[in-house]
């Protein structure tokens, strides 16, 4: 009898952390459109894949510990670490994204000026080219 409780226990423990985690990957993704612009189309197919990933991760989780079996307390937990992160960690952390945002801001266009200049090079030298075709055509 002892064992069926521990085992229990470990399945919320693992629920628990699992929420935990769950809930900090969806504040990466946060970060991610913070960073990136996104379409609203782009947004729900994000937010599709992350629900899915979601959904096979906790019906694995469920299968290996309790055998597929539904359980209250693994949602209980499951639930309660979501809260828990949620009222700790994602606080600070969605807190300091904030703060070094501006810093990325200023960052990404340093970052962007060679592939600009390469994409300016790469264009002007193709319209050259048409051009230069054109031209060659209308010779004949």
């Amino acid at each position: 009898m002892a064992d069926l409780i521990y085992d229990e226990m470990e399945l919320f423990v693992v629920c628990l952390l699992l929420g935990a985690v769950l809930a900090f990957i969806y504040d990466g993704v946060r970060v991610f459109r913070l960073l990136f612009h996104h379409f609203d189309w782009v947004v729900d197919l994000e937010d599709l894949i992350y629900w899915v990933f979601t959904g096979w991760l906790v019906f694995r989780t469920l299968f290996y510990f309790n055998r597929g079996a539904l359980r209250g307390y693994a949602f209980l937990g499951l639930f309660l670490g979501v809260l828990l992160y949620v009222l700790t960690i994602s606080r600070l952390f969605l807190f300091l994204v904030g703060k070094l945002l501006p810093y990325w801001d200023k960052g990404k266009t340093y970052l962007a000026k060679p592939f600009v200049f390469l994409h300016n090079f790469v264009r002007k030298a193709l319209k050259n080219a048409v051009t230069e075709v054109k031209m060659a055509i209308k010779g004949r």
